[in-house]
C-alpha cells in the first residue's frame, strides 16, 4: 500500500524522529531516518516516479522527497495532514538579485515576507517614468494584502482586491500631493504561498513568473501586451488606441508598453486596467524544482527554458539569482534585470546540459523595450 494511503503511519515516522532529536529535522535527515525505520519492514522499490501498478512499499519519492542539496525544513502540520513530506520555505534559502544595467536609475523593486507562519509573500514590481509609483507599490502592497487577510480567507479575492485597493491609493497620493507625474506607474506580479502548497499569483503588466517543473520552464503568467488580441480589443473599446514605435513594438496611445498596470492615471480612461490576471495551483514538491519571479529585463534576452537551464546549475537559490542576472547584462540587455528564486522540494533534481546562448545573444539585435 502506498505511503500516501497511509497518513497515521506516516505521522508515527515523523513523530517518532521528533523525540529523537533536540531541533526540527531537515528533509534529508528525516529521508535517513524513514530508511532505517521503514527499510526492517517495506520493500523498496525502483520506480520513482510512482509509474507502476502494484506498488506495496514504500521509497523516497513515495513520499515526496528528493535529492535536494537544499536543507528544507518539514513543514508538519501539511505533511501530515497530505500523508507525504512537505518542505517550509525559509526565507533565508530564497535568492534575490537587481542589476541596474545601462539604466541611470534602478526603477525594480521586490518583496519577500513572511505574512504569517504559514504564508508567504513574494512580488515583483517593474517601475517607469521614474520611482515615485513603483516605490509607493512596493510599500503599501503588503499592507494591503495584509488588510484583505482580516476580511476574508479566500487568497484570490485577497490579491484582486489588493491590487485595486494599491492603484487607488496611489492615485490619490500623486493628486494629494499635487504631483504631475500621472504618467509613472508599475507592472505587479504578487504570489502568495499557502503552507508550502497553494499558490496563488497576481499580475499586471510584463514581469513574469516561471515555474521549474520537471526540468522544464512552465510560464504561469501571461504578459500584458499590447498585441494580444484581448486587451487591445479593451484598449480600442475605451476610446484609446494602439500604435508601434520606431522599433515596431506595439504601445498604447504611443506610450505604454503594456496593457495593464497600477498607476498611469492618464491611461486609465483608455482600459488600462490594474485589474490583475490571477491564477491558482498546487506546488508538486516531488517535480517542482522552483519559482522564478523576473522583470522583463531579464526575459527580454533569455528565453524562459535557458533562465531554468541556468538556475538548475546552481547549487544555491543565491547563486542562481545573481547567475541569470549577471548573464542578461552579459546577452546586452540594458534594462534593470531583476530575479527572484524561489526554491521547491526539487530543488537541484533536475541537472540541465550545456546549451548554446546563439539565440538568445541574437535576440539583443531586437532593440530595447520602453515603458
Amino acid at each position: 500500500m502506498l505511503i500516501s494511503r497511509q497518513p497515521a503511519q506516516l505521522a508515527s515516522l515523523i513523530k517518532a524522529q521528533w523525540l529523537l532529536i533536540s531541533q526540527k529535522p531537515t528533509v534529508t535527515q528525516l529521508k535517513q531516518k524513514l530508511y532505517h525505520t521503514s527499510s526492517k519492514n517495506y520493500r523498496f522499490l525502483s520506480d520513482p516516479e510512482n509509474k507502476g501498478s502494484r506498488q506495496a512499499g514504500i521509497n523516497f519519492d513515495t513520499l515526496g522527497c528528493w535529492n535536494s542539496r537544499l536543507e528544507l525544513p518539514i513543514h508538519y502540520e501539511e505533511s501530515i495532514e497530505r500523508g507525504k513530506i512537505i518542505p517550509k520555505i525559509p526565507l533565508t534559502e530564497i535568492g534575490s538579485a537587481t542589476l541596474l544595467g545601462r539604466r541611470k536609475v534602478n526603477e525594480d523593486r521586490y518583496a519577500v515576507e513572511e505574512l504569517s507562519p504559514n504564508l508567504l509573500y513574494f512580488g515583483m514590481f517593474d517601475g517607469h517614468a521614474g520611482t515615485e509609483a513603483v516605490d509607493f507599490v512596493n510599500q503599501k502592497m503588503k499592507k494591503s494584502i495584509l488588510f484583505w487577510l482580516n476580511q476574508t480567507d479566500d487568497l484570490e479575492e485577497v490579491i484582486k482586491q489588493s491590487f485595486v485597493d494599491v492603484n487607488n491609493q496611489l492615485a490619490r497620493y500623486l493628486l494629494f500631493s499635487r504631483s504631475s507625474n500621472f504618467h509613472c506607474g508599475t507592472t505587479a506580479t504578487v504570489c502568495l504561498l499557502k503552507n508550502s502548497v497553494g499558490l496563488v499569483i497576481g499580475h499586471v503588466g510584463d514581469s513574469c513568473a516561471i515555474l521549474c517543473r520537471q526540468g522544464k520552464a512552465v510560464r504561469l503568467t501571461q504578459d500584458h501586451d499590447p498585441e494580444v488580441e484581448e486587451e487591445a480589443s479593451r484598449i480600442k473599446k475605451c476610446g484609446g488606441f494602439i500604435s508601434l514605435n520606431s522599433l515596431g513594438r506595439s504601445h498604447v496611445n504611443g506610450r505604454l508598453a503594456m496593457t495593464r498596470s497600477i498607476g498611469d492615471l492618464d491611461l486609465k480612461p483608455y482600459g488600462v486596467t490594474a485589474k490583475p490576471d490571477i491564477l491558482t495551483m498546487e506546488v508538486k514538491h516531488s517535480k517542482d524544482a522552483f519559482l522564478v519571479l523576473a522583470s522583463d529585463g531579464l526575459t527580454f534576452v533569455l528565453a524562459d527554458q535557458e533562465i531554468v537551464d541556468a538556475v538548475s546549475k546552481c547549487d544555491i537559490p543565491k547563486e542562481a539569482a545573481h547567475l541569470v542576472t549577471d548573464q542578461a547584462m552579459q546577452f546586452g540587455s540594458e534594462d534593470n534585470t531583476t530575479a527572484l528564486i524561489i526554491p521547491f522540494g526539487a530543488w537541484g533534481k533536475y541537472q540541465a546540459a550545456d546549451t548554446s546562448n546563439q539565440n538568445s545573444f541574437g535576440r539583443q539585435l531586437l532593440g530595447v523595450r520602453y515603458c
